[in-house]
């Protein structure tokens, strides 16, 4: 049996009720929050595209004061004024559809309240939807559109099929094409959703403005940055030269707005910038010899405003003052663990003249003569001083030595005869080629008769063969091979390392 009319109405009609309060509930805290984000980045986005657009207005300014492009401006800026003026009243428009919004879920700044509901459903649906706002808004969208291309037979040549406002029916997931625009947008919509469509759209407007005003300037000249300052700008080839030696120098001017201030940065640290428009950079020199500075200055792009930096590589070098001179009477670097005898002259008296070292230690062996004993490698400085005074420094590359070579005797490896082999005794460690006399210390290896059925090496400890090593060389033969293996010795530095091995062949 069917309900009379007017009950069946009532329950439809609460039903409709719980349902809207089940797809309220349902909106969840996720999708809020990527609304208020997406929101967000539209307002900084118009906010973007709003500075940028009034440049282009203020060149406009300067345009019909210049002789060379007055004639062209005097047509083309009344266009962009109409384009700025129709612009303006849209956004504002939209701006006004987006306060309704807000005070109809709760929104009451003349009470003092500032916050609203943001997963309202009712609002939006009500206002935009069943009260027409929505296909106004579509209509004011149109009519907007239409008026651009109006302003000028080139302009809308450039953006009849370009020009973004989208007034166009959104397909809804259901396929439903018989709701009207404003209901595709905003039926059952949560407030922050409509209010982030609304941005959308005012967004559309600002990059309407932004791309048509821009094509009107073009057809005058580019955009003109006013430089107000001037300074002089020398740059030199070098802050040390020798007797004899070409001085660069370039000079020339440099402009600058003074309402832009740029951001200088010296190795990464920010340094401050002068109402010049130029950073004074104040800083210690450094050891003796070449040095690099990487300079980065930062500065908004007078277009775009986006941000832009430039980099550049400044070189100096730093010479020692007069008279002195610390050299390195073996090699040009020094050397972990050994003795390095150095050479320091200050153009003073010898027993006026001191030395310090800031890796490892320096001691005076007489005269002019020094003796260099660093702890790690790296660098190493060697303060000059005369009379107690600092008068200057020099820096030095500091190493490991290099490793030594396992020899028996004064054989490497290859044929050696028996007898002379057995004579040796042992293992022994030598640096080769080098200006150091470096002793090196034979910890341990081991040794194999290489022609013996089964591959058994002997281990040793020491540099000469004892024990089981001994027994295996006295009882080689000549056509015998020798191998000798994981020879460890250590230097004067301390550390202990691993040789080549060795192989013989006995004769």
């Amino acid at each position: 049996m069917s309900l009379p009319k007017e009950p069946r109405q009532k329950m439809i009609n609460m039903m409709y009720l719980v349902l809207t309060a089940m797809l309220a509930l349902n909106v969840s805290a996720e999708i809020i929050n990527a609304f208020i984000t997406v929101d967000t980045s539209l307002v900084k986005s118009n906010s973007t595209l709003s500075t940028a657009t009034s440049e282009i207005y203020d060149a406009f300014v300067t345009s019909l004061e210049d002789p060379k492009t007055r004639e062209k401006a005097a047509i083309w800026k009344p266009k962009a004024d109409q384009v700025k003026e129709l612009s303006a009243n849209l956004y504002n428009y939209i701006d006004g559809l987006k306060d309704s919004l807000k005070r109809g879920s709760g929104y009451n700044p003349e009470k003092g309240d500032s916050s609203y509901k943001i997963d309202n459903l009712e609002a939006s649906s009500r206002m935009m939807v069943t009260e027409g706002r929505g296909d106004q808004l579509r209509e004011a969208l149109k009519k907007y559109k239409d008026a651009i291309l109006a302003i000028d037979p080139e302009i809308a040549k450039e953006f009849d099929h370009s020009l973004p406002i989208n007034i166009e029916q959104p397909v809804s997931e259901s396929g439903n094409t018989n709701q009207s625009w404003g209901a595709a947008y905003f039926y059952m919509t949560p407030t922050v959703a409509a209010l982030t469509i609304l941005s959308k759209f005012q967004n559309d407007v600002k990059n309407t403005e932004n791309k048509v005003a821009s094509f009107c300037f073009k057809k005058i000249g580019d955009v003109k940055v006013v430089f107000d300052k001037f300074e002089p700008m020398i740059g030199a080839n070098a802050t040390y030269l020798m007797p004899g030696e070409q001085l660069e120098i370039k000079a020339g001017l440099g402009a600058f707005n003074a309402s832009v201030k740029p951001k200088v940065f010296v190795n990464g640290s920010p340094v401050t910038v002068g109402d010049n428009g130029v950073a004074d950079i104040k800083m210690p020199a450094g050891g003796s010899g070449g040095h690099k500075l990487n300079i980065e200055v930062k500065y908004p792009d007078p277009a775009t405003g986006e941000e832009k930096s430039l980099n550049k590589v400044f070189e100096y070098t730093v010479g020692q003052p007069s008279g002195v001179a610390v050299m390195a009477d073996k090699m040009n670097v020094l050397y972990v663990g050994v003795d390095n005898p150095l050479t320091i002259t200050a153009g003073a008296g010898s027993e006026k003249v001191s030395a310090s070292i800031n890796n490892g230690s320096v001691s005076k062996a007489g005269g002019s003569k020094y003796i260099a004993k660093p702890k790690e490698p790296g660098t190493a400085d060697v303060d000059v001083r005369v009379d107690g005074k600092s008068v200057g420094k020099v820096s030095f590359r500091v190493k490991y030595l290099p490793p030594a070579t396992g020899m028996v005797g004064t054989f490497e490896g290859g044929q050696v005869s028996t007898a002379q082999f057995k004579a040796m005794g042992g293992v022994r460690a030598i640096l080769q080629n080098s200006e150091f006399e470096a002793l090196y210390e034979v910890v341990s290896y081991t040794i194999a008769d290489l022609s013996s059925p089964d591959y058994n090496p002997v281990a040793n400890n020491g540099p000469r063969w004892t024990g089981s090593a001994a027994t295996l060389v006295n009882n080689l033969k000549p056509g015998r091979g020798v191998y000798i293996d994981n020879i460890k010795a250590r230097g004067p530095d301390g550390r202990t390392i691993t040789l080549k091995p060795l192989s013989f062949i006995l004769r």
